[in-house]
């Protein structure tokens, strides 16, 4: 239930934020903006103000903004009808669709045109009209003459219409959707950080060194275990987010970092590297537990029943003090059974665990991840701006250059066609992913959110006719051209165009099935290590 829930969020989210850029910018622009619906399907809920019906439909997975004019259609719009005028005594009102005369479909701008001349013709006599107007079809009996109390336009020739606007506006209303959906982060993830965001809890602690990585840049600089860090390079730190960050701005030069040992004050100097991981780059940092944080499906651990929380207290006999240490004794024992002392809750029990062999050197490896503690991080008003702004704008990068990428890989053969397909993720995952956000707290549903904005924003302007990017090439070729492209064009290109988003949803539908019965963790690892291949 919680996943529906989030779901349901998200996707209302996304969609409203999506749909209300092309609204305001199609209001902005003059265009009569007749539907603004949030989903699709039976519709739930709706109300009418001024020439815009809106509504709540039953499927939440999309929603659509619905332009007088967007296409070439047969239907003739009655407009502005004046007060006490034949037009208004008749029956019509502005917005009616007149879509039958004589019993004669609209279905085509030349034949509104035959049918116009006929009225003009014969003014004086009572024709049959069919009129649509909230979504109902009403007949009305006028003579022709009446229609001159109101101003008449085919969809073609309506000047409020989407399609008689100039090209820039068009342009503008188009991009208008994706360009909300990069916005989104920048107003949202401040917000998160004035709620209070998880971080590991070690960050905020002292800065006494707990252990160092054999072979390491601080192994090799002199670092003890039990070292209390004070300065670097003249900068006080009083925890270990302020050495972070002193690490990761002062790239690719040597820092003098002065340390407590023993009540002694000791300057080592240690080249720092160019690197996100500041504290793993130079290989020291508090000791972490042997705990595991997660287990991956199908590995050694999973199939020896482990589970995140679990302690691994000894390894065939020998203490184990922290993660490092029990890392160092499964990558030793490939193919080896190792019997494993596990402390879980008040229970302490053997389990028989053989690691697999990975990669070029055939270390060992069981599938457990590591544990972090969290706690909530709230940040000031300012603070949180500056924050929320500088991860919006990574965040951004980071999805553009991951998107590019793997199209890149996938163009230049470097990803398998099927290996791409099944990196593919649709609705369900986004379901489960968003529970899963949601029962870890509201602030990290935000977050995922703003990365599924981003997500929906870049891949909607790809240049595919029936997304926004599609439209945004035909408007290109339109300007190329100097006239609009022709109706049979437009139509073959967006069944294609729909032809391969269905069956894209159907493949990612499909994949979204077949990762159910895994782990939802192991599940993203496999999206990511695709895109990371």
């Amino acid at each position: 239930m919680t996943a529906i829930i989030a779901f349901i969020f998200v996707i209302g989210v996304l969609v409203f934020i999506h749909e209300l850029g092309h609204f305001l910018v199609a209001k902005w622009s003059g265009v009569r903006v007749e539907k603004f619906s949030l989903g699709f399907g039976k519709k739930l809920f709706g109300f009418t103000r001024g020439e815009t019906e809106y509504l709540l439909c039953l499927l939440p997975l999309g929603g659509y903004v619905k332009m007088y004019g967007e296409g070439v259609e047969g239907n003739f719009i009655v407009d502005a009808v004046g007060p006490g005028s034949n037009a208004e005594k008749a029956g019509f009102k502005s917005g009616d669709r007149i879509i039958n005369i004589e019993g004669l479909e609209l279905k085509s701008f030349e034949r509104w045109k035959q049918l116009e001349a006929k009225l003009e013709s014969e003014p004086l006599r009572e024709f049959e009209f069919v009129i649509e107007r909230d979504g109902k079809n009403i007949e009305i009996t006028s003579k022709a003459q009446d229609l001159d109390g109101a101003d008449n336009y085919s969809e073609k020739e309506y000047p409020r219409g989407f399609s008689n606007q100039p090209i820039i506006n068009r342009l503008l209303i188009v991009v208008a959707g994706p360009f909300m959906n990069f916005l989104l982060p920048f107003v949202i993830l401040p917000i998160v950080f004035m709620i209070g965001i998880s971080v590991p809890a070690y960050l905020e602690h002292s800065p006494e060194i707990g252990q160092i990585a054999a072979g390491s840049p601080a192994a090799e600089a002199g670092f003890k275990v039990g070292d209390k860090i004070l300065e670097i390079d003249g900068n006080e730190v009083s925890n270990w987010r302020d050495v972070n960050i002193q690490l990761q701005t002062n790239p690719d030069v040597v820092l003098d970092i002065q340390v407590d040992r023993s009540g002694e004050t000791i300057s080592i100097p240690i080249q720092a590297k160019a690197s996100s991981e500041g504290l793993v780059a130079l290989g020291f940092g508090e000791p972490v537990l042997a705990k595991i944080g997660g287990v991956m499906d199908g590995t050694p651990a999973d199939k020896g029943e482990l589970q995140k929380g679990d302690k691994i207290l000894e390894i065939d006999g020998q203490p184990i003090a922290d993660w490092n240490e029990m890392a160092s004794v499964i990558q030793k024992n490939a193919d080896k059974q190792l019997t494993m002392l596990i402390e879980r809750g008040d229970k302490v029990f053997d389990v028989q665990i053989t690691p697999e062999a990975i990669g070029e050197n055939g270390a060992g490896a069981i599938g457990i991840q590591v544990y972090t503690d969290e706690i909530i991080k709230k940040y000031g008003f300012f603070e949180s701006i500056y924050n929320g702004v500088k991860e919006a704008a990574n965040m951004i990068i980071e999805v553009v250059v991951l998107l590019f990428g793997f199209l890149y890989k996938l163009v230049t053969g470097k990803i398998a066609l099927g290996t791409a397909g099944k990196s593919l993720a649709g609705p369900i995952l986004i379901a489960k992913v968003s529970g899963a956000a949601a029962e870890t707290g509201f602030a990290q549903l935000l977050q995922f959110t703003c990365f599924i904005s981003i997500n929906l924003a870049v891949i909607n302007l790809f240049p595919i006719p029936m997304l926004d990017g599609g439209h945004v090439m035909y408007l290109t070729m339109e300007t190329i051209k100097g006239k609009p492209l022709s109706q049979r064009f437009l139509e073959i290109t967006q069944r294609v165009g729909l032809a391969l988003l269905l069956f894209v949803m159907f493949f990612a539908i499909y994949n979204d099935i077949s990762r159910v019965k895994g782990d939802i963790v192991s599940s993203l690892s496999k999206v990511v290590d695709v895109f990371k291949q």
